[in-house]
């Protein structure tokens, strides 16, 4: 019987120019980002469809934390984020050969194992396919089946090129997975979906600071 689990390549912007557009303080926006992005590395760990996750990013602060759990980095000396989820691909190849590969963004701080699970099912009986945003126009997860050709066309309005590419929308996926973060507005509806850990205590140190 064929391997039915995948890779997850995620790709982590330097934290310093992570979430530009929350409304906070660079170290907290920082702190963010980087509480974002172990929550869902934890969530893609946890679910039985996930043979390993790699990890691509320039951030030392960032390599420093996973590399204490056991999940593969590697060095992202790319400038396009299409370019650093191209060299993920290419590793988890390498480091997991024969398996299909998911793409999950470093944004999800309510994501669960049991969404990865979900989406993951989903996208296995297609061709290829794609998570839309909450807003119906970017994306959050790209899976591609074992033995597809993996590309991804992230950025504004990337459903509608992801559309392009012949993925399928999976309309149907939980909104947990559905939900990235950019804005404080939807840091506050990820809270009411229930977020990791880690994002949880990096909003607490936000109460008195948080613009109202």
């Amino acid at each position: 019987m064929s391997d039915t689990r995948v890779a997850a390549v995620v790709p982590v912007k330097r934290l310093a120019a992570a979430k530009s557009r929350l409304r906070l303080p660079s170290d907290q926006r920082a702190a963010l980002a980087l509480a974002f992005a172990l929550d869902t590395v934890d969530a893609l760990r946890a679910s039985p469809v996930v043979a390993g996750v790699l990890v691509v990013t320039s951030d030392p602060e960032v390599a420093s934390h996973l590399h204490r759990t056991g999940v593969a980095v590697v060095p992202d000396d790319t400038t396009a984020l299409h370019d650093a989820v191209a060299v993920g691909i290419a590793a988890a190849a390498v480091c997991w050969p024969g398996l299909g590969v998911v793409v999950v963004p470093a944004d999800l701080p309510s994501l669960r194992p049991e969404d990865v699970e979900r989406v993951v099912r989903l996208g296995q009986e297609t061709d290829g396919a794609f998570v839309p945003d909450h807003g119906g126009t970017g994306t959050t997860i790209v899976v591609h089946a074992a033995g597809r050709s993996a590309a991804t066309r992230y950025g504004p309005g990337s459903a509608a090129r992801h559309r392009e590419l012949g993925l399928t929308p999976l309309e149907q996926a939980p909104p947990r997975a559905r939900h990235d973060v950019d804005t404080l507005e939807d840091l506050d509806v990820a809270l009411t979906l229930g977020v990791g850990p880690r994002t949880a205590a990096a909003v607490a140190t936000l109460t008195e600071a948080r613009p109202a």
